[in-house]
């Protein structure tokens, strides 16, 4: 009997779980991931042209489903510290400056804070059924399994 209930409650969780797994719109999507490196900077230095093109990624990933303007501004500098590890504070500063001056600009990229969803949601934060829908967007995109892994405890967990 005990085993049963045991079951039971395990299954009421599984579905309540598959059922929140759906972003809090239920019209609410995201788009299909795209980058595009390094927006309007370059990815490297001439000696190692893609020296920081993989903390662009991680950042243009981050911009993808957004969240609230904290999130951003933490999303930002977690951008200058990589760029920071691999090239130094020179780089890292102009970079962020950069990346900062960018929120303001009249000339935007597509790829703004938040741009992977429909309908926009600009600076909402995710809820925790948008947090597992991301997860799960995650899961289908072409990411080695432990950068995904990274990727996710690092920013939704």
């Amino acid at each position: 009997m005990l085993d049963d209930m045991k079951s039971l409650f395990v299954l009421i969780l599984l579905t309540a779980n598959m059922a929140s797994a759906t972003p809090r719109n239920s019209a609410a999507t995201l788009k299909q991931f795209e980058d595009d490196q390094c927006t309007f900077f370059a990815e490297g230095t001439s000696e190692k042209p893609n020296l920081w093109a993989h903390c662009c990624f991680e950042h243009d990933l981050r911009y993808w489903f957004g969240g609230s303007k904290a999130q951003r501004a933490q999303a930002d500098l977690e951008l200058k510290a990589c760029v920071k590890n691999v090239a130094g504070d020179r780089w890292a500063n102009l970079m962020y400056r950069g990346v900062i001056a960018g929120h303001g600009s009249p000339i935007k990229s597509k790829y703004v804070w938040s741009w992977g969803w429909q309908p926009e949601r600009n600076f909402e934060p995710l809820t925790p059924s948008d947090v597992l829908f991301v997860i799960e967007q995650l899961g289908k995109l072409p990411l080695e399994n432990q950068f995904r892994d990274h990727f996710i405890e690092k920013y939704l967990k």
